[in-house]
């Protein structure tokens, strides 16, 4: 038996059949558990939404209007077919790599070091992969056909995380497939992995910001996105691409110049639900260095 690629690609042929017969029930299980998660951290996030409305707070609110059921009906079957997709994206992977007489295990065990630091590269990998991907899918010509379907929701709730058209939930399928072949992983670090990602798409998209200033503005250790970066992405367009970190916006020059002053309001106690009268009331200056609004904006439609 050989092996390459940090001993997860095996050369080990075996018929199709006992292949189907131990994926096909491990991607049901992690299928069911993804979707469970997504769904688990939705109702959370759509209570904790709720319960501020009720009591008539807007602290912490992006948006001072809730989304409307159609909506939200619509995203349910996107980020449920998307699911299916992610995982019916692996079992076609697996497959191929079967022709050849391959199959992915995790039977080598990583050095220590190797495992630990498994864990925080997968999310850097992870962040970079988005950032790219995602400002390619603005670019006008795969915009309507990869993207659109995502933007269609200007107001996002917790069900926008995984609302995508096919073409791009095929993009966000790759990303684990391409991953293990180039970097150390292990089965833990995939579930690692697995539970970060939906935990905070859902919270990036649930319209309340609990990401704390030291993560986001701090000037040593404000890195983070946090809510509000993406809801300002949602809200205008072409900026703030980033995922979990404000690295390759910064460095690309593509973050919103207002957005810390957005974020300030939104958590202040006088946040009254109206932040995004912030970029109107912009200086001169500011907007024009605020990035344009792709052309593409155009075909969006708020929901």
């Amino acid at each position: 038996m050989g092996y390459d690629v940090f001993g997860l690609l095996h050369y080990r042929p075996m018929p199709l059949s006992k292949m189907l017969a131990h994926n096909l029930v491990h991607m049901r299980d992690l299928s069911l558990a993804e979707y469970g998660i997504f769904l688990l951290s939705c109702g959370l996030y759509l209570a904790l939404l709720l319960r501020l409305r009720a009591v008539g707070s807007y602290r912490f609110r992006v948006r001072g209007q809730l989304a409307k059921p159609a909506q939200m009906g619509r995203e349910l079957f996107n980020s449920t077919r998307a699911f299916v997709i992610y995982n019916a994206a692996q079992i076609v992977v697996r497959v191929g790599a079967l022709a050849v007489g391959y199959i992915l295990t995790f039977d080598v065990k990583l050095p220590l070091w190797e495992e630990a630091l498994s864990f925080p590269l997968i999310i850097v990998v992870h962040d970079a992969y988005f950032y790219w991907m995602h400002w390619l899918m603005h670019w006008p010509p795969l915009f309507r056909l990869m993207h659109w379907e995502h933007h269609r929701s200007r107001n996002p709730t917790v069900l926008t995380a995984h609302s995508f058209a096919v073409g791009e939930s095929l993009v966000h399928a790759a990303f684990p497939i391409l991953y293990v072949l180039f970097f150390p992983c292990t089965f833990t670090t995939l579930i690692f992995f697995y539970i970060v990602m939906i935990v905070h798409d859902v919270a990036i998209h649930s319209g309340i910001e609990l990401f704390p200033p030291l993560l986001v503005t701090d000037r040593f250790f404000g890195w983070w996105c946090g809510t509000t970066h993406h809801d300002i992405h949602h809200a205008i367009g072409r900026t703030n691409y980033g995922l979990y970190f404000r690295f390759w916006d910064r460095l690309m020059k593509t973050e919103h110049p207002q957005f810390e002053r957005v974020y300030a309001y939104v958590r202040a106690p006088e946040n009254d639900g109206q932040a995004y009268r912030l970029l109107s009331r912009a200086s001169p200056d500011a907007r024009a260095a605020a990035p344009p609004e792709p052309a593409s904006a155009a075909l969006e439609t708020a929901s």
